[in-house]
């Protein structure tokens, strides 16, 4: 039996061509497959019936059963008290994160004031040394000063004791 494709180039070193006959049976062995397969998908897609659309948005509820329209409006009560609880912490965590924001903001500019009198209570310090500084030199030249002329003591005599006494 003979290699329909063959892979061996001959003696002149060419691979010989395939037969015409093996070409045509492979195509067209192809085509009846392919032919086949959208037939037989087309016919499958066509005879099974859609389901029908799923409501899962809104339930029906027969008004039968008063215990089940108790429940549904407890659960929707039970729903709407949730959600004003939940806007009203938002609010509360707005309101909080605000003064938080706020309270930073006092603390950094009681901070700063610190600071600053601290730096004025320092400089009040240093120009209060330098005065003092200034006034001694100036207290030390008053006590330098030429003293002032004492009085004479008085001399009085006493005719009664006849002493004589300097006061």
């Amino acid at each position: 039996m003979t290699n329909p494709w063959p892979s061996e180039p001959n003696s002149r070193g060419v691979i010989p061509a395939r037969p015409l006959r093996g070409q045509l049976l492979l195509v067209g062995s192809a085509a009846i497959l392919v032919i086949g397969g959208i037939f037989l998908w087309r016919i499958g897609v066509h005879d099974t019936p859609a389901p029908p659309p799923v409501r899962t948005a809104a339930v029906a509820v027969p008004a039968k059963n008063p215990q089940l329209e108790e429940l549904l409006k407890a659960t929707r009560a039970l729903n709407t008290t949730q959600q004003q609880a939940i806007d009203q912490l938002q609010v509360l965590q707005d309101t909080v994160a605000s003064q938080a924001a706020a309270l930073k903001t006092s603390s950094e500019q009681v901070t700063e004031l610190n600071d600053k009198l601290e730096a004025l209570r320092q400089s009040f310090a240093s120009v209060q040394t330098a005065a003092d500084q200034e006034a001694k030199p100036a207290a030390r030249e008053v006590k330098r000063s030429p003293p002032r002329q004492r009085h004479r003591p008085r001399r009085t005599s006493s005719k009664r004791h006849g002493v004589r006494t300097h006061h």
